[in-house]
């Protein structure tokens, strides 16, 4: 798994299953709620359909009222009522006292219960009865005036498949329950369903609101798989997911990239001024070697000028004498240019180029700048510069300024030591192909525990120092395609390296 992969799987795993997991609760809400209006919808059918059961109870109470249970107008009354309402299977006039006979279509009704059933009903009431079998048939007992010798009744047997089938259907796995007030079942459709399934169920119950058909109206239904999770969420999503996290990344990704950049430039322009500082609070550090190095080619220059102007006003003279004289001074006039263009280019602002330079003459020309300084402290400065001297692509000023700093703390170091002690070795040498200054010391070397942070900005082990020295001698080296390092000699003392690859061996490697 790359880099780059682990972060977005590890985001975008997570997102899409919650985006899963939300859009399949949201679909089992709608589902819910559309078992809802189903139910409320079969419900309210329901109930007008058991509301007429009433009022077909008192227009056969009215009809038998004024004449009786033979009449003609009775049984047409019937007839029409069981062609209009599929539903009502059969019409019955029952009396108790003849409870040992009942008709054929009360056959599947215990007829001791429906006698006692009767003769607790005042007259007028109604009451329900389910079938002794359990078939999807119940009976509505309806107490009329008594004649003759008992108690008599209408009753309506319902075929509940009928009464409870609704008018634009249910969905194909919904389960339904027709149930009486004692919680028997009338008529079940699919009811239960079936248990052990991960997906939860909706269910619908409401009791009817009649009074003399108490039953409970039940729906229930398991929503299917493919139903919370429709092909567009179940991969819609997790590809919009992970494009939106995608180009979010990305995004992310630019501007860190940005911040970096932004970084990276501070930092180069904050090394550019650190080393600009640095070169400017070193000028007062040479001044005295530079005046001291400009007076002695002036000093020749006024010398031999005014031995050549003694030798035009003589009465005997020697043009070869002149030359000789003006000769002279154009090389002194030459050595004090030189010295100021080096000091002119040490302290000026400007970007390294990087050039094909001797180190021999970077050492040479540190040389020059830091011997008045180490005279002064009474430093002897050895040097073993290998012929010919070794060549590298660098900007000279800068590394001129990085050897000038390591010879400048290596006199430091070694300023306390006795006087046999106060030597510092400058030496240069072809390496492994690599182009080598290095600077020893005589002094007290580096402390073990310090070596690892030498180069840590703000680190330092003087008193009087900013840490600032040694870590822009690395930035420097390192812009010029090379590195520093520290160790301690083998006996005592200390000795920096400053490597860069060799410019014959760099020049091989372009051309390759």
């Amino acid at each position: 798994m790359t880099p780059r992969l682990a972060p977005f799987l590890l985001l975008w795993v997570p997102l899409a299953l919650a985006g899963l997991g939300l859009g399949a609760a949201v679909e089992f809400m709608r589902a819910s709620e559309a078992l809802q209006r189903e139910g409320t919808t079969l419900h309210r059918i329901v109930s007008q359909r058991v509301e007429q059961h009433d009022a077909h109870l008192t227009s056969l109470a009215a009809v038998l009222a004024s004449s009786n249970a033979e009449s003609a107008s009775f049984r047409a009354v019937i007839e029409a009522m069981q062609r209009f309402y599929p539903r009502i299977a059969a019409v019955e006039l029952i009396e108790t006292a003849s409870a040992g006979s009942v008709p054929p279509s009360l056959a599947d009704f215990d007829p001791a219960t429906l006698s006692a059933r009767v003769s607790a009903l005042a007259p007028g009431q109604a009451v329900t009865l389910a079938s002794r079998s359990g078939s999807p048939f119940y009976a509505l007992v309806k107490r009329v005036p008594d004649v003759g010798h008992g108690p008599r009744a209408l009753v309506l047997v319902i075929d509940a498949r009928l009464l409870t089938e609704p008018e634009g259907g249910l969905p194909d796995d919904a389960a339904l329950k027709l149930s009486d007030a004692a919680g028997t079942a009338i008529v079940q459709h699919g009811w239960p369903l079936q248990a052990g399934a991960s997906i939860p169920e909706i269910a619908f119950a409401k009791a009817l609101g009649s009074r003399s058909q108490p039953l409970v109206l039940e729906l229930a239904r398991r929503p299917a798989f493919v139903e919370l999770l429709p092909p567009g969420l179940l991969f819609g999503w997790p590809i919009a997911a992970g494009l939106g996290l995608f180009l979010l990344l990305a995004v992310l990704r630019e501007r860190r990239a940005s911040r970096r950049a932004r970084e990276a430039v501070r930092l180069h322009e904050h090394d550019a001024r650190l080393a600009h500082a640095m070169r400017v609070n070193t000028v007062g550090e040479m001044a005295s070697g530079i005046a001291h190095e400009i007076t002695q080619p002036l000093t020749a220059i006024l010398s031999q000028s005014q031995a050549g102007l003694r030798l035009a006003r003589s009465a005997e003279v020697v043009p070869g004498d002149l030359v000789g004289v003006l000769e002279a001074n154009v090389r002194h006039a030459r050595r004090a240019g030189e010295i100021l263009e080096r000091l002119r280019a040490y302290v000026t602002r400007r970007e390294p180029q990087r050039q094909p330079n001797d180190l021999n003459r970077i050492v040479s020309n540190v040389v020059e700048l830091s011997q008045r300084d180490l005279q002064e402290r009474g430093v002897t400065l050895r040097l073993e510069l290998s012929e010919p001297g070794p060549q590298a692509l660098l900007d000279r000023v800068s590394i001129e300024q990085v050897v000038h700093n390591l010879v400048r703390n290596a006199a430091e170091a070694v300023e306390a030591m006795p006087a046999g002690r106060r030597e510092i070795v400058l030496a240069t040498r072809l390496v492994d192909g690599e182009a080598e200054i290095t600077v020893a010391d005589d002094g007290p070397g580096i402390a073990e525990a310090d070596m690892a942070r030498l180069f840590e900005p703000f680190f330092t082990t003087k008193s009087s120092g900013m840490g600032l020295g040694l870590p822009l001698c690395e930035r420097l080296v390192e812009a010029a395609g090379g590195r520093i390092a520290a160790r301690n000699g083998a006996e005592r003392g200390a000795i920096f390296s400053v490597r860069f690859p060799a410019l014959a061996v760099e020049l091989g490697m372009a051309a390759e």
